[in-house]
């Protein structure tokens, strides 16, 4: 049981109820100046301390936590707030504490964070037991070399294990450090406390190095959608080959984007002398003001993704937020404006979907590094570029899951909030008659890679029969002739196979991209959808190889629970008949999970895949 939460504050027993209330908890407890900010400690508040939100836990009374690795001992010296902070130590490889809340607390449309000094750390996690570690969320946060001092780390979320949690009943929080090379560990902690979420999940989209591509191409599919980025560049390189100049940096910056630093450095900043890093610094700030981009300059993208204590300080002094390369969401707006975690934009379908879905369904921000867009033939291996196609899928991904698109500026000045995210899901009537006309139908055949020729489609959805006598795998690409030049996937299956396949298209015209081995042949039609075909949820389907499941009747938030026994590739994607398409899962090999789906209405499931596959499909 959570006891003392601070000088003049309530037990949380005592305040359970209204801990759930947004109005009322135990942080409403006036000092003096009308705020209503709760007064931990008579003093001043230290940073990383806060005194915005409702304090969890202070630290002031060490028997809340219980150790399960390792030991705690009160720090009086590194007191954050109150007279003491907490230290969780070990001689091994972790140490681990946990708070339990006997009658649960709300985390729903709370932000948690907390104060934290890694003195031996290369990682700190904070997990959520919602209400049991069976249902549980967890933020984990990798740190830099060598970083031992103060930050305050935001608690986005990244991974959701096990079952869906319930985050209106939080039975427990646990806060654990790795060490390094084994141990031994020590992590200083405090301030733990809770602040209101932002209304809608967030996105941030910095385009590295201010390429050609992201000028040409990126900026203007961001603007058919109304939606501005950063370019984080070092003022070196501005008008390099490849690279924008100042005009079109000017451009950008008229509609909105931030031209932020990026200094150029030849080694990390820790291993420069503190006035050294503070020049590099300025120099760069000062050098963006000075050409136009004043705004902008503001906020550092930390080159190479170091930085130490120093570092950390100076970015602090010299700029208004800064962004490290780790990993994981924050909050909005985060309470820790110089840490703010970015994580690799082309990691599409390995970490950047569920990021980005996690922000949408916990109001969270997610921070993603596109590097040079190319065609895909040019992406290479382990090379610092994305392909267009890729590109495409994300941007269809964070406006499927009705993300607000920020800048830094936007986090630092207060207008994060947007129009966006109040029309959640349909209003849940279930339709009655037609809901897509027939449309129109193709067919075509051939033998090993080659194109087709152009051909007409209308609004609604394309269905593809194939069949292919080859032993490699079939992938077959739809493109809109007249379109952005990206494809999207239609088929993708193995060897000598027969299979469906459906996506969402608008009506215009396409052409297939085929690369095959052998004979092939596909049949496409548009047919008409009727109310009376729809599956209500539960459904359960298998099959081998590609396969359509439905037409199904959502009402909202769906989860789809899939395996796939096969070698090759395991694509499932959601497509609505609103023209919607969410990438589900897009692996290769066995695969056994479950992804959300922000479905609403009348949706299908595309599968491809090269082994046999399940799945179940229910409301979440």
């Amino acid at each position: 049981m959570l006891a003392v939460l601070g000088a003049g504050s309530t037990t949380l027993a005592g305040c359970m109820d209204a801990l759930s209330d947004d109005e009322s908890g135990p942080a409403d407890t006036d000092d003096g100046d009308g705020d209503g900010e709760q007064n931990t400690e008579p003093g001043a508040v230290r940073w990383p301390a806060i005194d915005t939100g409702e304090v969890l836990s202070d630290f002031e009374a060490l028997d809340e936590w219980m150790a399960l690795t390792g030991e705690i001992s009160a720090a009086p010296d590194e007191a954050r707030t109150g007279t003491q902070a907490a230290v969780v130590e070990s001689d091994e490889g972790s140490a681990k504490m946990q708070l339990q809340f006997a009658d649960g607390i709300d985390l729903v449309d709370w932000d948690t964070s907390v104060a934290v000094k890694p003195e031996s750390a290369t990682q700190v996690t904070v997990e959520f037991f919602a209400p049991t570690r069976g249902a549980r969320l967890t933020s984990t946060r990798e740190l830099p070399d060598e970083y031992d001092g103060w930050f305050r780390m935001d608690c986005g979320y990244q991974q959701k294990p096990g079952d869906d949690p319930d985050l209106s009943k939080v039975n427990g929080i646990a806060i654990s450090a790795d060490g390094p090379d084994g141990g031994p560990t020590k992590l200083v902690v405090d301030d733990l406390r809770r602040t209101k979420s932002a209304e809608n999940g967030k996105a941030l989209l910095a385009f590295y190095g201010g390429h050609d591509s992201h000028y040409e191409i990126a900026a203007e599919m961001l603007a058919e959608r109304d939606w501005a980025g950063a370019v984080p560049i070092s003022p070196a390189h501005i008008g390099d080959d490849g690279r924008m100049g100042r005009s079109e940096l000017r451009d950008l910056s008229d509609r909105g984007w931030d031209v932020c630093s990026l200094p150029d450095v030849s080694t990390p900043l820790p291993e420069h002398p503190e006035e050294q890093q503070r020049q590099v610094l300025e120099s760069a700030r000062d050098a963006l003001a000075k050409i136009g981009f004043e705004n902008g300059s503001r906020h550092l993208f930390v080159p190479d993704g170091e930085m130490d204590s120093t570092t950390y300080e100076l970015a602090r002094d010299v700029h208004e937020s800064a962004f490290l390369y780790s990993s994981g969401t924050t909050g909005v707006p985060p309470t820790e404006m110089h840490m703010i975690p970015l994580i690799w934009g082309p990691a599409l379908h390995t970490g950047v979907r569920r990021h980005t879905n996690l922000s949408d369904q916990y109001d969270l921000l997610t921070v993603l590094r596109i590097p040079r867009i190319v065609d895909e033939e040019d992406v290479g291996i382990n090379e610092n570029r994305m392909s267009l196609d890729d590109f495409g899928l994300l941007l269809d991904h964070i406006e499927q899951r009705d993300l607000d698109v920020v800048t830094p500026s936007d986090l630092v000045d207060g207008s994060w909030e947007r129009d966006g995210g109040d029309e959640e899901f349909p209003d849940g009537e279930r339709p009655d008659g037609t809901i897509l006309e027939a449309g129109r139908s193709h067919e075509f055949e051939g033998d090993g890679s080659r194109d087709s020729p152009t051909f007409d489609l209308d609004d609604g959805v394309l269905v593809a029969n194939t069949t292919h006598e080859g032993d490699s795998e079939i992938t077959v690409d739809v493109t809109e002739v007249d379109g952005d030049g990206t494809d999207e996937n239609l088929v993708t299956t193995a060897g000598n196979t027969t299979g469906e396949s459906i996506m969402a298209v608008e009506s215009g015209t396409y052409r297939l991209e085929v690369d095959a081995d052998g004979a092939w042949s596909i049949e496409l039609t548009q047919p008409a959808v009727e109310s009376d075909e729809l599956e209500d949820l539960p459904v359960e389907a298998e099959g081998t190889g590609s396969d359509v499941v439905g037409p199904l009747w959502t009402d909202g938030r769906t989860r789809v629970v899939a395996t796939h026994e096969g070698d090759g590739a395991f694509i499932v994607d959601g497509y609505g008949a609103d023209g919607s398409r969410e990438i589900l899962v897009h692996r290769t090999g066995e695969f056994d999970n479950s992804r959300s789906y922000k479905a609403g209405g009348t949706v299908w499931l595309n599968v491809e895949a090269d082994g046999d596959w399940t799945l179940e499909v229910m409301d979440s």
